[in-house]
């Protein structure tokens, strides 16, 4: 796949008053297929920086969002406003059980990129564990009108 889109990723999580971001400026690939939007890009293993794994985002035309991500802390995170999903979230001390509560999704993709947005509670044993923020960016690199 064909990295030519600049991806901007911003995560928000919110723990009881405590709230921590993330931000993320990579390449990616986005592409069109069956109806789907796809958004792949690498990250870097926290513990083995020296590994990348892959992590895809699939928007389907029914405003589903799924997030597929590799690597020793591999899930498929699946966001669908006003449903609850179970995740299997695999971590080097073994896996856990989550539930995914989606309050909203704001997709605005097109051909050429665009923005998503999708904001969601995480529980476990249906005790609320955290409030989640995530922010995507997509847009096609500039290409140079100077080079043939």
């Amino acid at each position: 796949m064909e990295e030519n889109y600049i991806l901007s990723v911003t995560g928000r999580q919110i723990v009881e008053d405590h709230s921590d971001s993330i931000e993320l400026k990579t390449m990616a690939s986005y592409v069109e297929k069956n109806g789907s939007r796809y958004i792949t890009y690498k990250e870097y293993d926290a513990q083995f920086p020296e590994k990348k794994y892959r992590t895809t985002v699939k928007v389907d035309p029914n405003g589903c969002v799924t997030v597929m991500k590799g690597g020793a802390e591999r899930h498929n995170l699946i966001l669908e406003k006003g449903e609850r999903h179970k995740c299997e979230y695999v971590t080097s001390f073994g896996v856990i059980s989550l539930g995914v509560y989606t309050e909203s999704v704001r997709i605005d993709l097109g051909d050429h990129g665009g923005e998503l947005e999708v904001k969601y509670t995480i529980d476990i044993q249906s005790e609320l564990a955290s409030r989640n923020e995530l922010f995507l960016k997509i847009e096609e690199v500039e290409k140079d009108v100077n080079s043939q």
